[in-house]
């Protein structure tokens, strides 16, 4: 008989373990978590931020959004740009972002917590150095270029790592030079 009892205590300890890890999934569930998105459709117009007879420096915003229920960080970002040598090889191209109500000068994206339902603009520069000398006979036949913009995020759950990626098309780019 005292092991029935010892019997149905466990077996109620163990589902009143279960319904409160339940109860804590559920109100987990319902807290949500960040989910910081780049609105690449929404980025401007390359612009030339600097140019000389050897160089050009052009500039493009991309705004950012956190459309989830908590804060974010973004704890890294950084663009590839995707220009392979066999395809187009007469310029060296550097590029680099930052955010553009804190600019800074040397390449380093500095982590920065998003709050829920709010944003920010990322700044892009692309600089474009000739091998040849002449930076607008260099750019002559420049091809579309993808720029992969990534980024490192952590919020309530673990960190992830999301890409999304622009085009600087050769008619923007012949935009821009004019």
């Amino acid at each position: 008989m005292y092991i029935y009892t010892l019997i149905n205590v466990i077996v109620a300890i163990i589902v009143i373990i279960a319904l409160v890890f339940l109860a804590f999934r559920f109100y987990s569930w319902r807290q949500g978590d960040e989910q910081i998105t780049m609105l690449t459709k929404r980025r401007t117009q390359f612009e030339v931020e600097d140019i000389n007879f050897h160089q050009v420096t052009l500039v493009c915003d991309i705004p950012f959004v956190n459309k989830g229920r908590q804060n974010g960080t973004i704890m890294d970002l950084y663009p590839r740009h995707l220009m392979p040598q066999e395809q187009f090889d007469n310029v060296w191209i550097q590029s680099w972002t930052t955010d553009a109500n804190a600019e800074r000068h040397d390449g380093y994206w500095k982590a920065q917590i998003i709050e829920a339902h709010k944003g920010g603009i990322v700044r892009l520069r692309l600089i474009f150095n000739a091998k040849n000398g002449n930076i607008h006979k260099d750019l002559a036949g420049f091809p579309d270029m993808n720029i992969d913009i990534v980024y490192q995020v952590v919020g309530r759950s673990d960190w992830h790592i999301s890409k999304n990626r622009i085009v600087l098309t050769a008619e923007e780019l012949q935009h821009a030079l004019r």
